[in-house]
């Protein structure tokens, strides 16, 4: 009983989920400022502003450039060949000249145009880094109205250790050596 007791926190912790790390400073606006982002493009009524409408957003970023986008971009620290998760909220009320763009490593990954999105919750998994730093970017246009954005998030997606399958294998070991011996007869 007590090597089945082993087994079985042996098998559990070789699904222990791994904390994931936050690349993205400042991605809920909170700062109440640009702070960890780079302003580019068109600069006409891009700003980050107090929004009381939700209390999940309570400082988001603002585009309602007229004409082009306005863009806020980051540089990340990324490793060559892993996979990252890009996840945000993004709100837009209009149905006419507006356009929103999310890039990963200079490719496009999420955008829309002309569609109204009460803060849409987006989660962008399989996202791949084919350098040491890679560069997340919006962009938004709004003529007659705002495009806002918040809670932006990116994060190294977990591929399990070498270590892990190892400490699993010789849990499930253990557990059918346990229950290998269970059923033996008692002779005596």
């Amino acid at each position: 009983m007590k090597k089945l007791a082993i087994a079985a926190v042996l098998a559990a912790s070789a699904f222990s989920a791994q904390a994931a790390t936050e690349l993205v400073v400042n991605g809920n606006f909170e700062t109440g400022t640009f702070a960890g982002w780079t302003k580019s493009g068109n600069p006409s009524l891009s700003d980050v502003i107090s929004n009381t409408v939700t209390s999940n957003h309570t400082y988001v970023w603002r585009s309602g450039a007229t004409g082009s986008p306005a863009y806020i971009s980051q540089a990340l620290a990324t490793s060559a060949g892993s996979t990252y998760t890009l996840s945000f909220d993004v709100y837009n009320s209009a149905t006419s000249n507006a356009t929103f763009e999310a890039d990963f490593n200079g490719v496009s990954v999420y955008g829309f145009s002309n569609e109204v999105h009460n803060w849409s919750h987006v989660t962008l998994t399989g996202l791949t880094a084919t350098a040491a730093t890679t560069e997340l970017k919006f962009g938004a246009r709004n003529d007659p109205s705002f495009i806002r954005l918040d809670n932006v998030s990116v994060t190294v997606t977990a591929v399990p250790e070498p270590e892990t399958y190892a400490m699993l294998l010789a849990g499930l070991g253990l557990v059918g050596v346990a229950a290998r011996r269970r059923q033996r007869p008692n002779v005596g």
